[in-house]
C-alpha cells in the first residue's frame, strides 16, 4: 500500500530526474531506500503520510547533525558536501508540516493544561508529553517545554 506522500515523491522523482535535479534526486531516493528499509523489515507494515513524513524527519535530523558536527569540527560552511547536505534539507522541508509558532504553541500547550487540570509545576514533564504526543510534527520541542514553564511557573 502506497501513501498519497510516497506517491508526490515518486512523482518528484521522476521530474527531478527529467530536469537533471541532482539535490532532489539525492534527498528523494535516500527517503524512498528508508521507506523500503521499513517496508521490508516488517511484513505487512503500512506505508502512511505519518510515516513517510517520520522518515523525512528522521532523515533532515540525520543530515542537520551531521552538519553541526562537520562545523564544529572546524569545517567551512560553504564545503561542497555541507552545502548538499543544507541543500538536501532546504528541499525535503516541502513534504513536511510547518510548525506552530510560538503563540500557536502556547494557545495548545494552554488547552492541553486546562483540559487536563494541570497546575503543579512539578507536572511539567507530563504536559510536555500530553502536548507532544497529541501533536507531533507540528510543534516545536523546545517551544512546547518553554511555553509550559511558563504556563506552570517552572
Amino acid at each position: 500500500m502506497t501513501s498519497t506522500l510516497e506517491n508526490t515523491l515518486n512523482d518528484d522523482l521522476k521530474t527531478a530526474m527529467r530536469a537533471s535535479a541532482d539535490v532532489a534526486k539525492l534527498a528523494i531516493r535516500a527517503i524512498k531506500t528508508d521507506i523500503m528499509k521499513k517496508r521490508t523489515a516488517k511484513a505487512g507494515v503500512e506505508i502512511t503520510d505519518e510515516l513517510v513524513q517520520d522518515t523525512i524527519r528522521a532523515y533532515v535530523k540525520m543530515l542537520q547533525g551531521s552538519v553541526d558536527e562537520l562545523v564544529g569540527g572546524g569545517a567551512a560552511p560553504d564545503e561542497a558536501n555541507i552545502v548538499q547536505m543544507l541543500a538536501e534539507i532546504a528541499f525535503l522541508d516541502r513534504y513536511l508540516p510547518k510548525l506552530a509558532d510560538e503563540a500557536q504553541t502556547a494557545a495548545i500547550v494552554q488547552a492541553v493544561l486546562t483540559a487536563n487540570a494541570i497546575t503543579d509545576p512539578k507536572m511539567a514533564g507530563r504536559a510536555i508529553g500530553l502536548v507532544m504526543k497529541d501533536n507531533k510534527g507540528n510543534v516545536d520541542p523546545g517551544l512546547v517545554a518553554k511555553a509550559v514553564r511558563a504556563a506552570l511557573g517552572a
